[in-house]
């Protein structure tokens, strides 16, 4: 089975990454009272290099690592949450194909500006989507300063990636994770590809709405590792009541990536626990890799684990 993880951030804690950011997140990891995934993060570092082999360690073929930077709302003690959209290009130039490079941009500085940089990074950096921070970067999705990026975005054919739902980062406004604030942007974007990262958790049977009403959304799995196996196969089960396979992506979440693949690939084994319908074959492929190959438009040819076995025999 060809796997893509398609939610996998970059940027070494210290440098591209505070302290007072990343110690958010590792507190949250690290002090829940259940763990049902391994949140063991073998390595600090958060480098395409570093990335490639754990990839061939667990068995990923090709993973979407993201940009950001949040710096405009941070104070200046606790900054810096910047992870450059070149210094992501430099790790994915370097993967062999491995990494997919989502960049970003920040549509309420400079709406312009930040189409400008989409259409960079999509045609200079051979970029696939972007990845947008409403609840960490204190913005509407809806906001008219992001027509623009929208309008970029459409023309260039590629994801916009929205975070939604829930994080533990204490300054992330919880009135931006809403998925329901992205309705109106595909009414008005209709042709524009749309990711709801997370599947909105906890608000997924909104996101599942959402992704339904708008032909050209879709969502992902990821972080959904913080929650029991049974949760992420009824999460499963319910988005394919109300939309096609062809609409739900695997991804992580970085904590996760060791271990939560075998999860979603083994998801039935919870079906039957429950006595519930198992999850269609194809449709585990679909999520696993078959949807993100066609969105982001991978070469399973020429990218992945046996592309790179191949290029070494030779």
């Amino acid at each position: 089975m060809f796997v893509v993880d398609n939610h996998i951030h970059l940027g070494q804690p210290g440098v591209h990454v505070s302290e007072h950011v990343y110690k958010q997140l590792r507190k949250n990891w690290s002090e829940r009272g259940f763990r049902y995934h391994s949140t063991e993060v073998k390595s600090e570092r958060r480098d395409g290099e570093m990335l490639v082999h754990v990839m061939d360690e667990v068995g990923i073929d090709v993973c979407c690592v993201l940009a950001g930077n949040w710096n405009r709302v941070l104070k200046p003690e606790h900054r810096p949450y910047d992870v450059p959209n070149d210094f992501v290009a430099k790790q994915v130039a370097a993967s062999n194909g491995r990494l997919i490079g989502i960049c970003s941009a920040d549509p309420i500085v400079d709406p312009w500006g930040a189409a400008d940089e989409l259409e960079r990074c999509v045609r200079d950096l051979d970029f696939r989507g972007i990845k947008l921070y409403p609840t960490y970067a204190h913005f509407d999705p809806r906001d008219k300063a992001c027509d623009p990026l929208y309008e970029a975005a459409t023309a260039l054919g590629v994801p916009v990636h929205f975070h939604m739902g829930f994080t533990p980062v204490c300054g992330a406004d919880m009135k931006l994770q809403q998925p329901w604030l992205l309705d109106e942007v595909g009414q008005r974007f209709p042709d524009m590809k749309v990711v709801i990262c997370h599947l909105g958790y906890p608000y997924a049977a909104e996101a599942m709405g959402v992704v339904a009403r708008n032909p050209n959304f879709h969502a992902d799995l990821s972080a959904l590792g913080f929650y029991h196996p049974r949760t992420v196969y009824q999460l499963i089960h319910d988005f394919g009541c109300v939309n096609p396979w062809e609409r739900l992506l695997y991804g992580s979440e970085n904590p996760f990536m060791w271990t939560f693949h075998k999860t979603v690939q083994g998801i039935n084994e919870h079906a039957k626990a429950l006595g519930m319908p198992e999850i269609p074959d194809h449709a585990i492929e679909l999520i696993m890799g078959g949807n993100a190959t066609r969105l982001y438009r991978i070469d399973q040819a020429r990218q992945g684990r046996g592309a790179r076995a191949d290029k070494a025999a030779a």
